[in-house]
């Protein structure tokens, strides 16, 4: 796992290089995979905000509002791209890759954002005393795992929720017809995907958290849990 680890590490460094030296990601894609009407219909979701760390539902799930603290894990761009900073809870940034929590660090300061936090961890070892904080969002992260690592994930999410905390994550849906093309995108991006078997994953978070909503229909699934303390 640790050079799963190193792997997504520099391909997120790689993303934010090309970034901002100008390059465009798509340039990376074999001109066959770009062509195909499944990666097509892929980049139609994307363009569609389906599944985006912003979701409607996300928020209106997580009712972030002045007091709470909200913990984004495994935030990429979340921050420059959603400005979840204005969703009224104090927001707290964690990825594995130094380089996107350099380029956001970058931003809330040039922008004089009221943050908590941008760190450096990783999902599974989290920086954070235990009931830290009272909402927390973990989208596009557990696909890069396999089941042991997901579950010291969703341990270390749980030691640092208070009691009745709310979280949203999510998990390819291996029902979905896109599923494999996305899985694809994301070798090509050098970014390591485990497939798993959604009743394993599940087992893993059944007694730590109740699951309020269940949305599965689309590519990924979605996942809007309380936890049990």
């Amino acid at each position: 796992m640790d050079q799963c680890l190193k792997t997504l590490s520099a391909a997120y460094d790689r993303t934010v290089e090309d970034f901002n030296e100008g390059r465009d990601w798509l340039e990376a894609l074999p001109i066959e995979f770009r062509q195909s009407e499944k990666f097509k219909k892929l980049l139609e979701l994307s363009d569609q905000g389906e599944n985006a760390s912003n979701a409607p539902e996300s928020k209106e799930f997580l009712k972030p509002g002045p007091g709470l603290k909200f913990l984004d894990a495994g935030c990429c761009a979340n921050l420059y791209n959603y400005r979840l900073d204005k969703w009224g809870a104090t927001y707290y940034g964690v990825d594995i890759s130094p380089a996107l929590i350099e380029a956001m660090r970058n931003f809330a300061d040039k922008n004089q954002l009221d943050i908590g936090a941008m760190t450096v961890a990783e999902v599974a070892s989290l920086p954070f005393s235990d009931n830290y904080f009272d909402i927390a969002s973990c989208i596009g992260v557990f696909e890069y795992f396999d089941l042991a690592y997901c579950d010291k994930a969703l341990k270390e999410l749980y030691r640092v929720l208070k009691p009745g905390g709310r979280l949203i994550l999510d998990l390819p849906n291996p029902k979905h017809p896109l599923t494999e093309t996305m899985f694809e995108l994301e070798s090509y991006l050098g970014r390591p995907v485990v497939a798993k078997s959604r009743p394993q994953f599940e087992l893993l978070f059944a007694e730590s958290f109740s699951t309020i909503k269940c949305q599965d229909q689309n590519i990924m699934i979605n996942y809007y849990l309380c936890v049990n303390k």
